[in-house]
């Protein structure tokens, strides 16, 4: 199965939508990067796909690469290297504090001095699609082209489900990390006492898959 880059952005747009509109980690996060109130993500389905497709829209008018496989099935959302696109600290400077002053640091530690890096900011795998390796295409496309041009490549899980799953593909966990505490509840609802979210900074060094594959 093959990754390409979308040719029908509102088939895109559909299978994110799909993908991510009952996840309470990401309802929140959607919430928080877009300058809107947490309530937002209580107002039902409509008001959870509008967030979606303002992330897939900012980022291909920023020139981020959104591809898809086993005909969007999975379609995911990468910055090239020394092509970020831009994202504008939200309000919340504790929430700034842990998601990108924290994550920053830790990418600087981890990615050897010089190595540049594509960014993971959103991959999906749409429930109503029965394709089968779609995930798994993009993470072989993009962990080759890590592997072939000496590349990183860095990305947030927001669940321990998906932390497992990238880790399967040679990401390592540097960095675990407490998000929306006394905002949300576990299961996303508004809670001043609320437990929040754990997120994950996770990295793919050059060659990790080969190391993987010779450790098994």
């Amino acid at each position: 199965m093959s990754c390409e880059q979308i040719e029908d952005f509102e088939k895109a747009c559909v299978a994110m939508q799909n993908a991510f509109r009952d996840g309470a980690a990401y309802q929140y996060l959607a919430c928080k990067l877009q300058g809107k109130p947490l309530t937002v993500a209580h107002e039902g389905p409509a008001a959870i796909d509008a967030l979606t497709r303002n992330f897939l829209t900012h980022y291909r008018d920023h020139g981020a690469e959104i591809v898809h496989a086993g005909d969007y099935s999975t379609v995911a959302i990468w910055t090239l290297p020394g092509k970020s696109v831009p994202m504008e600290r939200t309000s919340d400077e504790r929430f700034n504090a842990t998601f990108f002053d924290e994550s920053a640091a830790v990418k600087q530690r981890v990615i050897p001095q010089g190595m540049d890096y594509y960014y993971l900011f959103m991959i999906g795998r749409d429930p109503q699609s029965t394709a089968k390796g779609s995930t798994r295409a993009v993470f072989d496309k993009y962990t080759r082209l890590a592997d072939a041009e000496g590349r990183a490549l860095v990305l947030e899980a927001i669940t321990e489900s998906a932390r497992d799953v990238y880790a399967y593909f040679g990401f390592v966990n540097y960095n675990t990390f407490r998000y929306g505490m006394g905002e949300v509840d576990a299961a996303g609802r508004i809670d001043p006492e609320g437990e929040g979210h754990t997120g994950y900074l996770m990295v793919y060094l050059p060659g990790a898959r080969e190391k993987l594959s010779s450790a098994a």
